[in-house]
C-alpha cells in the first residue's frame, strides 16, 4: 500500500514539473525553437524523416552540392540564450544542433575559460596531450612551449572549409580519463559548468567528470567526422573564434553501405554520400555549441575570423547525460544501426528499455518480425499500463509503471555512471528522483510519434517492430560474414535478404520501389576485389564490435614519452 501512495506521489509531481516546464518555456527562452514533425504510425517502420521534417531549422533547407555551399545563404544555426531549463531538455531529446550565446555567464575570474595556453603549461607542465594529424607527435608534455607558440600545418583537403591551405591538427588533453586524478582534481578546483546544466545533478557531475581541453592555434582545425558518443556533446569556446561546418548523419538504407564517417572519410566521395554541409556557424569566447550523436562537422580557427592573431586558442569538450536523445534515435534507429553507434558503439543498444519498455515488449525473433504479433504485444502492454482505461499512455501513468518497487530498481539500472560512488546520500536521492522524472518523459516521447503527448497502441506497435526489425536484421547480416567466405556469395545472399526486408518494410505496400531497383544495380558494380574490399571492410566493422584480434591498441610511456602499438590478438597471446 506505502509503495502504491508513493507512484501516486510520483505521478503527481510529474504532471506538476510538466507544467511549471511547459511555462517556463513560454516565459524564458530566447527563441521557441521548432520541433520535428509529428509524424504516423502508418508509415512503414524503416522508413525515417527528412533533415527538413526533423530539425526545425532546417525546415526549408535544399541541399546543394559544396562546389555550390555558401554559408552566408545556409539555414542559421539555432542560437539562444538565458536558456531554460524546458527548452533545454527539449532540444537535446530532439536531437538538435544549438549554440548557447551565454555560456559562461556568472563564471568568476578563478575560471579555467580565463586560462590562456601558456597558463596551462605553468601550472601542468607534466600533463600530456595528443595532437590530431600529427606524425610522430602522439605524447607531447603541456611544458612544451612550441605546442602554444609555433603553428605546425601538416596537410590540407580541398572539400575542407580551408581550402587549399593546411591546417594544424589541435592538442587534445584528456584530463577526464589519461591524467593523474591528483591532476584532474586540481583542474576540477578552476572547472565552472555552464548555468543551464546545474539543475541536473546528473548533468553536474557528469561535466564536472568528462572534460577535456582542446587547443588550437590560428590555422587549426578538424576533418570532417562524426563522433563515436552516444550523449550530446558540448564544445564550450573559451578564447578564440572557431567555425563549424556541420551535416546531418546521412541515411543508411541498407548494410552493403554501412558506415562510421570517421575523419576524412566522407571527402571525395569516399562513402556512399559526399560532404554536404548544411551550414555553418561561427562559435565566440564565452558560448558553446551542442550538437547531437551523429551530426558531422568540420572546425576551422580562421586566421580571418581572429583578427589574423597568432595566438592560441582554447576551448573544452564534454558530454552530458539528461535527458538522453530519445527522438533523435527513435527517428533514425535504422541508420544508426547500420553504423558505428549501432555495430561497435552500444548506442542502440541504450534504448532498449525505452524500445521495449523495460522489456516487456521483449520478443524472441527467429525470422521476421511480424506486425500482428508486436500488436498482440503492445496491446498487452498498454492494458498493464493504463490507469484511466483511455488505451493510451501518459507521462503520468510511465511514471507511476516505473516507480513501482521491482520496476523502480529496473530504470535505476538504467542509469549507471561511473561517478555514481562520488555521490552522498542525500544526492543520491535527489539523481534517483532526477532519473524517474528524466525515464518517464524519455519513454513518453520515444514512442509519441504525433506529439499528441500520449503513446496509443499503434505507435507502441510500430516501436516494437522496428526495434525488434534493426536487432533481427543485424543478427542476420552478422551471421553472413562467417557463413560465406566467398565475397562473391556475400554479396549475393546480404542484397537478396536486404531487398526483402526493404520491401516489406521500407516500401510502400501497392507502389513501385526504386530503391530495390538501386540496390540491385549497386550490387552488380560488386565484383571481383570491389566484392571482396565491401565484405572485408563490413566485417570489420562487426569485428570491432566485439574487440577482435585485429583491433590496434596504442600504448604511451608516461616517462619518456614513447608511443607503440599492439593488435588485441599479440596481447592475449602474452597474457
Amino acid at each position: 500500500m506505502a509503495m502504491a501512495t508513493t507512484s501516486l506521489q510520483l505521478a503527481v509531481v510529474f504532471l506538476f514539473g510538466m507544467s511549471c516546464a511547459i511555462h517556463s518555456w513560454a516565459a524564458a527562452s530566447s527563441v521557441q525553437p521548432q520541433r520535428p514533425l509529428p509524424r504516423s504510425a502508418a508509415i512503414p517502420v524503416l522508413q525515417e524523416p527528412s533533415v527538413q521534417d526533423h530539425y526545425g531549422f532546417l525546415r526549408d533547407y535544399v541541399e546543394v552540392p559544396l562546389g555550390q555551399f555558401d554559408a552566408n545563404k545556409g539555414p542559421p544555426v539555432l542560437k539562444v540564450s538565458n536558456l531554460d531549463d524546458a527548452t533545454f531538455q527539449q532540444l537535446v531529446r530532439d536531437g538538435h544542433p544549438f549554440v548557447v550565446e551565454d555560456c559562461t555567464k556568472g563564471f568568476d575570474a578563478d575560471a579555467i575559460s580565463n586560462f590562456q595556453c601558456k597558463d596551462f603549461a605553468d601550472r601542468w607542465p607534466t600533463g600530456n596531450m595528443r595532437a590530431e594529424y600529427t606524425p610522430g607527435q602522439y605524447h607531447i608534455y603541456l611544458k612544451d612551449k612550441n605546442w602554444y607558440s609555433k603553428l605546425a600545418p601538416q596537410r590540407a583537403h580541398r572539400e575542407h572549409m580551408a581550402g587549399s591551405a593546411k591546417i594544424a591538427g589541435p592538442y587534445i588533453w584528456h584530463v577526464k580519463d589519461e591524467e593523474p586524478l591528483k591532476t584532474k582534481r586540481e583542474c576540477q578546483k578552476h572547472w565552472r559548468t555552464p548555468y543551464f546544466l546545474k539543475r541536473s545533478i546528473a548533468n553536474r557531475v557528469e561535466a564536472n567528470e568528462s572534460f577535456e581541453f582542446w587547443f588550437s592555434m590560428t590555422g587549426g582545425g578538424t576533418f570532417t567526422h562524426a563522433d563515436a558518443y552516444c550523449e550530446s556533446t558540448m564544445s564550450m569556446q573559451f578564447r578564440g573564434k572557431k567555425r563549424w561546418r556541420i551535416q546531418a548523419f546521412p541515411e543508411i538504407k541498407h548494410y552493403l553501405n554501412a558506415s562510421s564517417f570517421g575523419d576524412e572519410q566522407i571527402y571525395d566521395g569516399k562513402t556512399h554520400v559526399s560532404w554536404t554541409p548544411e551550414s555553418e556557424v561561427t562559435v565566440e569566447p564565452g558560448q558553446c555549441f551542442i550538437f547531437p550523436t551523429g551530426y558531422l562537422h568540420e572546425t576551422f580557427v580562421d586566421p580571418k575570423d581572429n583578427g589574423n592573431d597568432a595566438s592560441c586558442f582554447t576551448a573544452a569538450t564534454f558530454q552530458f547525460n539528461h535527458p538522453r536523445q530519445v527522438n533523435l534515435y527513435r527517428a533514425y534507429l535504422s541508420r544508426f544501426s547500420m553504423s558505428h553507434y549501432g555495430i561497435s558503439e552500444p548506442c542502440v543498444s541504450n534504448m532498449a528499455s525505452y524500445a521495449t519498455v523495460l522489456g516487456m515488449g521483449s520478443m524472441r525473433i527467429n525470422g521476421m518480425p511480424e506486425k500482428s504479433d508486436v500488436m498482440t504485444k503492445a496491446e498487452a502492454i498498454v492494458h498493464e499500463i493504463d490507469g484511466d482505461g483511455d488505451k493510451h499512455l501518459t507521462g503520468a501513468e510511465f511514471l507511476k509503471f516505473g516507480g513501482a518497487k521491482n520496476r523502480r530498481k529496473q530504470v535505476l539500472k538504467e542509469f549507471r555512471y561511473p561517478w555514481m560512488s562520488l555521490l552522498t546520500k542525500k544526492e543520491m536521492k535527489e539523481f534517483e528522483e532526477e532519473v524517474m522524472q528524466v525515464w518517464a518523459e524519455d519513454i513518453l516521447q520515444y514512442h509519441d510519434l504525433n506529439r499528441d503527448k500520449q503513446v496509443a497502441v499503434e505507435e507502441l506497435a510500430h516501436g516494437l517492430l522496428q526495434w525488434h526489425l534493426v536487432q533481427y536484421r543485424m543478427k542476420v547480416v552478422r551471421s553472413y560474414n562467417s557463413k560465406h567466405r566467398k565475397p562473391a556469395n556475400w554479396v549475393k545472399e546480404t542484397i537478396a535478404f536486404e531487398k526483402d526486408v526493404l520491401k516489406r518494410f521500407y516500401c510502400e505496400e501497392g507502389s513501385s520501389c526504386k530503391t530495390l531497383d538501386e540496390i540491385s544495380a549497386y550490387g552488380e558494380t560488386l565484383k571481383g576485389k570491389k566484392a571482396k574490399l565491401k565484405k572485408q571492410r563490413i566485417q570489420n566493422m562487426f569485428e570491432s564490435e566485439e574487440g577482435g584480434d585485429q583491433e590496434e591498441l596504442m600504448f604511451v610511456d608516461r616517462e619518456t614519452g614513447e608511443a607503440g602499438s599492439k593488435k588485441v590478438g599479440q596481447i592475449k597471446a602474452e597474457l
